[in-house]
């Protein structure tokens, strides 16, 4: 940094108002001035009062005489008898205002040249005017802000901002518009008032260099530097002729050389007052468990010891003997860092190396295991890490027991085993290999195969159903075997395990589960069909009886009724008696049909017998056709079928081929143009040729 105190300026006698301070450097040329400033001179940073013709640089009505709102007075002339202001200032242990905001909507918003929030320094500026207030001063410029308007305002009392910094301000002509803060300071009436005034402008300069990360160089003598006086802007950069605060701080015994001293003093103290934070390298969520091991010297925080916003939670002790919940993770410089929680509160940071660390992620071990929950051990709790917590307690075993588990983890914490365990669908958590058994609870099914019989319940209390046979495994209770009384169960499958045989059954097509074979009457099974070879013909007013699958009258095993083989000669193959009730089971010489009553059926043939067929030859026309059909063989014998009414073949010759002799007349078979079509009543005809 440039030496603070530069080729002095020297104030020896005090001016009036309006005259300029004696032994000021000559006014620097145009050469002299900054070839970025050419840059600068552009609308932007001239007052719009000044761009419109309303008001000069000179006279804005600030700092020049020509405000009528705050008129002035005579200026007092200063005596030689003041202390030195800095020393007065220090012997007082002045404290500073606080910094008031009372930003302007109004005023214009602009950036500096190098852009937004980029201000070079900072503008000294005082009002020039005996007789304003800090509030008269801020209500004027409020109003007149197109001719003039700064960033802040300050007296002996209140710093009092009322545009935002990041932006330019029209106090100090464009070159200095373009640059830099621009505050205020409002004239005091007594030495006192003056040395507070002063005390506060300091520190406000120092803070905002501080800021913008600005060092404190004065500028008053070279034109180069941070801090400004409104005169050195009109020596060194130009655009605007003011001279302030030179012979106002004359006027107390003041220069601008002490002025920038103090404020060095001051933002020296801000740079020592501010607390160098360690960096946080990395923060990340670990999964751990941990004790106080050394709590001496050791405490918690709300962040990593000191880093930014780290505040005293209290004394590492307060948790001796506690299990802390690791939650995160942390690095600075100085060590490694743990956030915990304690029965699921968050409570801070604490340093690794004062814990005992008994549980992390890394002590877990894939694993490949079949256990089930020890009977014993169904209240036994499960978690989410292999640490008892109730904050990550997440239930107990009861739920899973006698079921298949597999054990994919495990982990040994303080000397005990802990499994990580799931079933075939669904993760559980941790639980303590010592509430688990590698004996499956469950009996052993010895077979299970399918059968084909049917039972009703005999023996209801005591017994249910299950979804499989009980105490294997996924077995779970359907109902009471109360529920399906007096109901044909349809068994479907048998199994066998070390206590009973059991059953599965559905009724009315619908599954039910398994229940022991001893509990149930079992009516029939397959072992009661014996093989028999018979024939049978449907009983005429039997057509619309059934035929099942089995000999039950289930509507489940129905498949149809005797209709559909009405006049069939059926050969029955397998005869049983269930519940006393005989059963035949039937078929057509090319199709099986099923199982029906056997009183269904007869032994009576329910055709007419054909008592000779011979060949015959004869010619014969329709005589009459109402009430007379043609059949593929004589009407009522078997295999007789329809083939059309007679009346289709009225007027044609018909060739009787066959003549044959049933119960109830004689019938011809005949053909028409060659093709035979079948055979009919010989009443029905007229015969007109015969051999």
């Amino acid at each position: 940094m440039k030496k603070l105190v530069k080729s002095a300026v020297v104030f020896a006698s005090l001016v009036f108002i309006g005259t300029s301070a004696t032994m000021i450097t000559e006014k620097a040329s145009a050469a002299s001035i900054d070839p970025v400033q050419k840059a600068d001179g552009q609308a932007t940073y001239i007052p719009k009062g000044v761009r419109d013709g309303t008001a000069t640089e000179e006279h804005d009505g600030f700092e020049d005489g020509t405000n009528s709102v705050l008129q002035q007075v005579p200026l007092l002339r200063a005596t030689t008898g003041y202390p030195d202001v800095n020393a007065y200032i220090k012997s007082n242990k002045f404290s500073t205002a606080k910094i008031e905001k009372q930003l302007k909507s109004q005023f214009p918003k602009f950036n500096y040249r190098n852009g937004y929030g980029k201000p070079e320094g900072i503008v000294i500026h005082e009002t020039a005017n005996n007789s304003s207030t800090i509030t008269g001063e801020i209500n004027y410029m409020s109003t007149n802000y197109n001719n003039a308007f700064v960033h802040a305002f300050v007296d002996k009392s209140r710093i009092i901002q009322i545009h935002p910094t990041e932006n330019g301000v029209w106090g100090a002509g464009q070159y200095a518009n373009a640059r830099f803060i621009q505050v205020e300071l409002v004239r005091s009436k007594t030495f006192d008032e003056f040395a507070r005034s002063i005390n506060n402008y300091a520190y406000y300069a120092a803070y905002l260099l501080d800021q913008y990360n600005l060092p404190v160089d004065s500028a008053h003598s070279d034109g180069k530097g941070t801090v400004w006086s409104h005169d050195a802007v009109t020596r060194y950069l130009g655009g605007t002729t003011h001279t302030d605060p030179v012979s106002y701080f004359n006027q107390w015994g003041y220069n601008f050389n002490s002025f920038v001293t103090l404020i060095n003093e001051k933002y020296k103290a801000i740079q020592a007052s501010k607390v160098t934070y360690d960096k946080i390298e990395y923060d990340k969520g670990v999964t751990a468990y941990a004790r106080v091991k050394t709590a001496p010297g050791n405490a918690v925080w709300t962040k990593p010891y000191r880093t930014e916003g780290s505040k005293l939670v209290n004394q590492l002790s307060v948790y001796q003997g506690k299990n802390m919940r690791i939650l995160r993770e942390a690095k600075t410089p100085i060590t490694t860092w743990y956030q915990f929680s304690i029965d699921g509160k968050v409570i801070g940071w604490v340093d690794t190396r004062a814990l005992d660390t008994f549980y992390k992620q890394s002590m877990e071990q894939p694993a490949n295991l079949t256990r089930y929950v020890a009977s014993n051990k169904t209240g036994e709790a499960y978690y989410k890490v292999p640490v008892v917590d109730a904050d990550v307690k997440w239930g107990t075993l009861a739920a899973y027991k006698d079921q298949k588990l597999t054990v994919d983890k495990q982990a040994t914490v303080e000397g005990q085993l802990w499994y990580r365990v799931r079933t075939s669908t669904t993760f559980i958590g941790w639980t303590k290999a010592s509430n688990l058994t590698a004996t499956s609870p469950f009996d052993k099914i010895e077979y299970d195969k399918g059968v084909t019989a049917y039972a009703r319940v005999k023996t209801a209390p005591g017994n249910a159903v299950w979804t499989k046979p009980y105490r294997t495994e996924g077995s779970k209770l359907v109902n009471q075997l109360s529920v399906y009384q007096g109901k044909n169960m349809r068994i479907l499958r048998e199994a066998k395990t070390v206590i009973t045989t059991w059953y599965q059954f559905s009724i009315d097509g619908k599954v039910i589960g398994w229940v022991d074979t001893r509990a149930l009457d079992t009516f029939y099974k397959q072992s009661m069909e014996k093989d028999t070879n018979l024939t049978r013909y449907v009983i005429a007013n039997k057509v619309n009886e059934a035929y099942y699958k089995v000999p039950v009258v289930d509507a489940d095993v129905r498949w149809g009724t005797l209709a559909a083989y009405k006049d069939q000669k059926l050969t029955v193959d397998k005869q049983a008696t269930v519940e006393g009730q005989l059963w035949y089971r039937v078929r057509t010489s090319t199709t099986f049909i099923g199982w029906t009553k056997a009183s269904n059926l007869t032994t009576t043939t329910p055709y007419d017998k054909i008592e000779y067929d011979k060949g015959a030859t004869a010619y014969a026309r329709v005589k009459t056709a109402p009430g007379n059909a043609v059949w593929t063989k004589p009407y009522r014998t078997e295999g007789s079928k329809l083939v059309n009414q007679l009346s289709v073949y009225q007027g044609k010759n018909m060739r009787i081929l066959r003549e044959a002799k049933t119960v109830i007349t004689t019938w011809y078979q005949f053909s028409i143009d060659g093709k035979v079509i079948g055979w009919v009543d010989t009443r029905a005809l007229d015969t007109f040729y015969k051999q």
